[in-house]
């Protein structure tokens, strides 16, 4: 992106079109987009009938409108009986959702003693709810939107000739679970939660729902003094019973209402948002514009697509949505405001936030909330290792592969997610700089800039483990990995029996005589999470039956077999592990890291670091190319890291048996490819019988021995790993056949054009969704695709 995009983009003329039309108006007099055209591109509907009412993949089955960063979501109504109201709420109780009610202060009005019976309108745009109640002599407009970071505001217009009477209720849920085709659990909230005791209490202008304090691990968290406010504009009467209310008020004549909904996580916040709270009541108007404003400024950013068909333009819509839904304010632990992969996810909810996903997601949004996309990537660098970090100070530079609300137990916490086991692959100077271009903004630069040196640093001192500055991926020092005396733990199955040992030696041993049905090594597990693949097959993951035949075709068992090192300090100090294979992916990372840290350092002054950086790309792209491409396959693997060098220079030789993956472009995507290499990766990508199926560019070819269609990282579409590859082609001569993907990609894989959520990937065979729904990095990648790909024009070919 040119640096004087958004600033040319907002002086240019704005794209007024409706659903059908995404024409470029030359009259304006504001030069906005116009959110109102782009009417539920999220299915926002939904009557929660369970706290936890779960999808098939553990992910709450509807999907709410957050905002803003705030901790709580409103849904739509799913039909007449919700109407007056908007379901829910949906509560992220610090690091999971669970929804508090069906439909919380619904509206009903009544004249001369009677229910009024209304049509319903009811949709969403970007940044807000909309509900219109229609009858003869009395119409309600109810607009909700997200105000601050933790309230959203509510405007009811009531339109009437004569009095009228208006009656809010709401009861909080009582069921506990079901996940869909499951058997619901018999189980109350009450008795799954005995702690929980939620409670009414009625106050002068509304309500509180206050909530005990639980510190359920893996399901519910609570501070013991979060509470859910509702404050009104006009007086009301509130009568309690239990887990239900009555709120009553009478009217003249037509009136506006105004109501704040507030999750307060904890008694702190509480007092804090009462200011706010006061103040929104007092100038709504104000609020409500201001969030128009704000999304009116989101779209008009980030659509600057002319070529774009409409289809895909209300993708990028959808994608901006997702991304703005999983934005959460700064709380618990967390420093800075978030981005986490998924707010509907069970494990991706809350503020759980990744560097992996963090870097996609701060790259897209830098192109329409770049505030945002810095204040993602502060969070995760707010708790970058220091070397006086009291729990690991041998990690200097490194960053944890999760940070949420709460700690881990080590730092003082009691949360079950925040871990520490490994980091991921070096694109975090790839997003920081993007965030650059699109602000032109220096001092940004200034800030990260020593802060990813020491990342860039921790990567060459703890992950190279045959010093020759080509990095693996691995594992940290962690209890889940290693006894207390540096001893690598694994499990050994032996005729269906599990034994937890401990020492490479040992573990070598196993593996040399072969004599196991499987070897689970925690270490291993998180080597594939440091990659941001999970399970690949690159890393020797494989199913059992695909293994057996592997081997009944003339394979070996080894093959599949990976090794680790440990890595020390020069005191001896045990530092981590390292997969004893180097990976063309951190390589070509590394490589473009080292690029980009050159171009800072040339923006501050730092010409001899920029000299070294430059020189360091230089010998990792040389390297890359001598030692990773097997020429007989045309394609890039990893390597295997042998006792000694080969003649060379190479640590070993590419390991081509575990067959092809997404690694494979990865030089192409950073620029580190020759043109001929370039030529022949390209060819296998093309191929129909490698990776351009039906839906193109999955997690492993075809050939892959480990190959499978719904398997997570051996098969499955991922939208990053797509948008690189394209990037891959485009950078050496191939944009039309990149466009081509692109638009196949856009054609096959389902869900995307419909009201569905954004889902985390796609089968390649069929276009299938699957994985977590309202995915972040998914929603990035296809705002990018969109960015760069998505065209109904036709283009030339250089390749």
């Amino acid at each position: 992106m040119k640096l004087s995009r958004i600033t040319l983009m907002l002086s240019a003329t704005a794209l007024l079109g409706t659903y059908c039309s995404a024409a470029y108006s030359q009259s304006s007099s504001a030069n906005t987009v116009d959110p109102n055209q782009f009417k539920n591109i999220i299915d926002r509907t939904g009557s929660p009938q369970y706290m936890q009412d779960y999808d098939f993949d553990d992910g709450q089955r509807f999907n709410p409108f957050f905002d803003d960063g705030a901790w709580h979501g409103h849904l739509l109504p799913a039909n007449k009986s919700e109407m007056g109201g908007f379901p829910g709420p949906a509560l992220l109780t610090e690091e999971y959702i669970n929804f508090m009610a069906d439909n919380f202060d619904r509206l009903s009005v009544y004249k001369d003693g009677k229910k009024v019976s209304f049509t319903m309108d009811a949709y969403s745009i970007p940044g807000a709810l909309i509900q219109t109640l229609t009858s003869p002599d009395v119409t309600v407009t109810m607009t909700l939107r997200f105000v601050t970071n933790r309230t959203s505001l509510l405007e009811t217009k009531i339109k009437t000739d004569s009095p009228v009477e208006l009656k809010w209720d709401g009861e909080l849920l009582e069921k506990y679970h079901h996940k869909q085709n499951e058997k619901p659990s018999d189980k109350t909230i009450d008795q799954e939660f005995p702690s929980y005791q939620r409670k009414i209490v009625a106050t002068p202008d509304g309500l509180t729902v206050e909530f005990g304090k639980v510190r359920a691990t893996w399901q519910l968290l609570t501070s013991g003094t979060s509470q859910y406010q509702i404050h009104k504009s006009i007086p009301t009467k509130t009568i309690v019973n239990g887990h239900t209310f009555t709120s009553n008020a009478r009217i003249a004549k037509s009136t506006t209402i105004y109501t704040t909904y507030s999750h307060l996580l904890d008694q702190k916040e509480a007092r804090a948002e009462q200011k706010k709270i006061a103040d929104i009541l007092s100038h709504p108007e104000r609020y409500l514009s201001q969030s128009q404003k704000r999304w009116q400024q989101y779209l008009t950013s980030a659509l600057s697509n002319p070529n774009a068909t409409n289809e895909q333009e209300r993708v990028a819509v959808k994608a901006i949505e997702t991304l703005n839904g999983n934005w959460r304010g700064a709380a618990g632990a967390m420093k800075f405001d978030s981005v986490t992969p998924s707010v509907t996810a069970r494990w991706f909810s809350g503020n759980q936030t990744w560097p992996w996903d963090t870097w996609k997601q701060a790259y897209a949004m830098a192109h329409f909330n770049p505030q945002v996309a810095k204040d993602n990537i502060r969070a995760v660098f707010a708790y970058q290792i220091t070397k006086d970090d009291p729990v690991r100070p041998w990690d200097a530079g490194f960053v944890p592969d999760l940070i949420a609300y709460n700690q881990s137990p080590e730092r003082g916490g009691d949360g079950g997610n925040w871990s520490e086991r490994n980091t991921k692959p070096s694109l975090a100077a790839w997003a920081v700089w993007e965030v650059y271009k699109t602000t032109g903004d220096k001092s940004w630069i200034k800030e990260m800039y020593p802060k990813l040196v020491a990342y860039h640093n921790w990567w060459l001192t703890n992950r190279d483990h045959n010093h020759n500055g080509v990095p693996e991926y691995g594992a940290s020092r962690d209890k889940v990995h290693n006894t207390k005396d540096g001893k690598m733990l694994f499990v050994v199955t032996q005729d269906g029996k599990k034994t937890t040992y401990s020492g490479l030696d040992t573990y070598r041993s196993f593996t040399k005589s072969g004599h196991y049905q499987h070897i689970d090594i925690p270490a291993k597990t998180a080597a594939s999470w440091e990659s941001g693949r999970d399970d690949a097959a690159v890393f020797g993951f494989i199913s059992p039956k695909q293994l057996t035949q592997y081997v009944k075709h003339g394979g070996h068992r080894s093959d599949w077999e990976v090794n680790f090192a440990q890595n020390r300090s020069k005191d001896n100090t045990l530092l981590g592990y390292s997969l004893m294979q180097e990976s063309v992916d951190q390589a070509s990372y590394m490589y473009s890291d080292n690029l980009y840290l050159a171009k800072m350092a040339d923006l501050l002054d730092k010409d001899a670091q920029a000299k070294e950086f430059r020189q360091k790309a230089n010998k990792l792209s040389k390297y890359i190319n001598t030692c990773m491409f097997d020429d007989k396959t045309g394609y890039f693997y990893d390597i295997r890291i042998e006792g000694k060098p080969l003649a060379n220079g190479c640590a070993g030789k590419p390991i081509v048996e575990r067959g092809k993956g997404p690694e494979g472009w990865s030089p192409l995507f950073n620029g580190a490819a020759t043109q001929a290499h370039a030529d022949a990766v390209i060819k296998v990508m093309e191929n129909p019988k490698e990776f351009n199926t039906y839906v193109p560019l999955g997690t492993a070819s075809l050939t892959n021995p480990a190959f499978g269609p719904d398997i997570y990282w051996r098969g499955r579409v991922w939208v990053d790993q797509l948008y690189f590859g394209l990037k891959g082609m485009e950078k050496y001569g191939y944009r039309k056949q990149a466009v081509e993907l692109a638009n196949k990609f856009f054609k096959h894989a389902d869900g995307l054009i419909t009201d569905g959520p954004i889902r985390e990937n796609y089968n390649p065979l069929t276009g299938d969704q699957q994985g977590a729904a309202n995915f972040s990095w998914s929603a990035a990648h296809l705002y990018m695709l969109y960015n760069d790909f998505f065209t109904n024009k036709p283009e030339n070919s250089a390749g």
